[in-house]
């Protein structure tokens, strides 16, 4: 009888996504209640990238092009505006890398499979 195996549970992966995405909401929060300052900006997006690039492209393609100047003069300061892209490049972030170690994976298991497969006959 073959010894059964059950799938392992990855609870140091969701406690690393769960922690950055922590980080990453009390960092936009903060940054929202500070007022937007100028230095935070860079820092953000580097935090977040690629995840908040590809939530604002996404949202600028829904939204038709985005707001012009004269539509929306000042759109204002608060902790929503920042928390929304933020947060969401975020977790794009850790799906995106959820998907590239499941993938990876799941090579590692065909590859093992089909050189045990392939063996000399």
């Amino acid at each position: 009888m073959t010894p059964t195996t059950t799938p392992r549970r990855r609870s140091r992966s969701t406690r690393a996504a769960t922690a950055y995405l922590g980080v990453v909401s009390v960092a936009s929060l903060a940054h929202g209640l500070a007022g937007a300052p100028d230095g935070w900006g860079p820092s953000m997006t580097l935090m977040t990238f690629p995840g908040s690039t590809v939530v604002t492209v996404a949202a600028l393609c829904l939204a038709g092009g985005g707001p012009t100047a004269t539509d929306s003069p000042d759109p204002g300061f608060g902790p929503l505006p920042f928390l929304i892209p933020y947060v969401a490049g975020a977790l794009v972030n850790v799906l995106l890398t959820w998907g590239a170690l499941a993938f990876a994976r799941h090579f590692v298991r065909e590859a093992r499979d089909s050189r045990g497969a392939s063996g000399p006959s």
